[in-house]
């Protein structure tokens, strides 16, 4: 299957962009039923996938109701009212050195020294909490406001994420980046991308609620219990109930997934995997320092990234 390359429109962190190129080739030339996108997140896989008809799965429900209005004629002007409204920074339109100006940015320290900042974080700090606690009261009563404002509580939020907590409600703290210049225009690749596909659909669920068929396949991308950054409280046993969840499927299906991250490993998977087909994938990640010690322990540290399979 040819790649068709999308990057993250909420820059999540896992996302698949860099490794379509690894992993699409891996799926059937032809799926005669539907393609099943489960634990979707960032919709990349399915949006990239040349198949007709694709169905994605989350159990999240604004990220759903996000992709559900993404291709709305109003969509960008609705997304850039509620970003001026909180009074968040909008790079896309205003460059970020014009921001960096402003006496309030204030410093922030960098390998001992005390330099100016150069993040938005204190700039668009009071606005992101204002946004989170209108989220969190009901504010947004549309499904479209929703998603919009789930979009910005990701983009504006630390390291690009915002939790969702036992309530439903959002929870986190701001981050350096904005709407940028390169966000609206994966913003405006992802309408392209949406509107060739002429047969998708959008479904708010836990992936044992959906029903597959024999000409199906299905591609899953759940949390990886081997990792270094935490999805939500998935443990062992969501771990276990997946993987006898996936051995009852009567269709091809391919599961990405971490047999080990740096100490961490997945010993569950690791088993399980024995009675599928397990390919390696290369992926290389971030290195999130320059100097030092840390750095180092980045490089040294091993990562085994799969795409284990039925077929």
């Amino acid at each position: 299957m040819a790649s068709k390359k999308l990057f993250s429109l909420l820059n999540y962190i896992g996302h698949k962009s860099k490794i379509l190129d690894q992993i699409l080739p891996l799926f059937p030339s032809k799926v005669d039923g539907t393609f099943w996108d489960l634990f979707c997140g960032s919709c990349v896989v399915g949006l990239s996938a040349e198949y007709e008809k694709v169905k994605f799965v989350d159990n999240n429900p604004y990220l759903i109701e996000l992709f559900k209005h993404l291709n709305d004629s109003d969509f960008l002007e609705t997304l850039e009212k509620m970003i001026n409204k909180y009074g968040l920074t909008n790079s896309s339109i205003i460059p970020r050195s014009e921001y960096l100006k402003k006496n309030d940015v204030g410093f922030c320290t960098w390998h001992g020294k005390k330099i100016k900042n150069l993040h938005l974080d204190k700039l668009n700090k009071d606005g992101y909490n204002s946004l989170l606690s209108d989220f969190n009261n009901g504010v947004f009563t549309t499904s479209k406001d929703r998603g919009i404002a789930f979009m910005i509580a990701t983009l504006y939020g630390r390291n690009s994420n915002v939790q969702i907590n036992k309530s439903n409600n959002l929870t986190g703290g701001v981050g350096p980046l904005d709407f940028s210049k390169k966000a609206r225009s994966k913003l405006l690749e992802h309408q392209s991308r949406i509107s060739e596909k002429k047969h998708i659909d959008w479904i708010n669920a836990e992936y044992s609620q959906i029903k597959v068929n024999s000409n199906d396949f299905v591609y899953l991308d759940p949390p990886y219990l081997a990792s270094g950054f935490k999805y939500g409280s998935w443990n062992e046993e969501d771990e276990r109930n997946l993987l006898r969840w996936i051995d009852t499927l009567d269709c091809k299906w391919a599961l990405s997934n971490t047999m080990a991250s740096g100490e961490k490993k997945n010993p569950i998977l690791f088993s399980w995997s024995r009675k599928h087909k397990v390919h390696l994938i290369n992926k290389k990640y971030r290195r999130w320092g320059t100097k030092g010690s840390e750095t180092g322990k980045k490089e040294k540290k091993k990562n085994v990234e799969v795409l284990i399979t039925n077929y």
